[in-house]
């Protein structure tokens, strides 16, 4: 899977986002709208985007992952989620999507092989997400986004993107 460390995640394609400090900046920006305001967009989007800046914060999204049984889960993130970030991508070009995580970075599992992103649930259940969100193309679009860690040498993983969807 390609690395990324610069932020045009920030500013199109959509992404999932783990790291406290990376979403802090935008819960701060005031960029956070909720996973059933985006959702009542696909009736009509507006013709721009409802926040000041690059960046929509989604959220709930995690919530409606740990409750729903895990396969009603995948088919919402497929029928319902998939849906609506091509239709922001298709609308609003520069701006970029993110789908907020309080789960800590070893609750997704990247698969050896597919490169697929995995989430398991705090019921030990395993969720499809990159498969489910951004269909069978992530495994070739799909990047882990880094960033330096403060301590350390080390580049620390704070989610998952993938610039376009089809």
């Amino acid at each position: 899977m390609d690395i990324i460390s610069n932020t045009v995640w920030q500013r199109r394609g959509s992404s999932v986002i783990f790291d406290q400090k990376s979403l802090g900046r935008f819960i701060r920006e005031e960029a956070v709208i909720s996973l059933r305001q985006a959702l009542f967009w696909m009736n009509g989007l507006p013709s721009v985007s409802p926040v000041s800046g690059k960046t929509i914060l989604i959220s709930g999204l995690e919530t409606l992952i740990e409750t729903l049984p895990s396969g009603e889960a995948e088919l919402f993130l497929t029928r319902r989620v998939r849906p609506l970030i091509i239709q922001i991508q298709n609308s609003w070009t520069d701006c970029g999507v993110l789908f907020g995580f309080s789960a800590h970075e070893k609750a997704f599992e990247e698969t050896a092989l597919d490169e697929e992103v995995l989430f398991r649930r705090r019921d030990r259940q395993t969720i499809r997400l990159s498969e489910s969100l951004w269909d069978g193309s992530a495994s070739l679009n799909m990047k882990r986004i880094t960033k330096e860690a403060d301590d350390t040498e080390k580049n620390l993983t704070v989610g998952y993107y993938v610039a376009r969807i089809s």
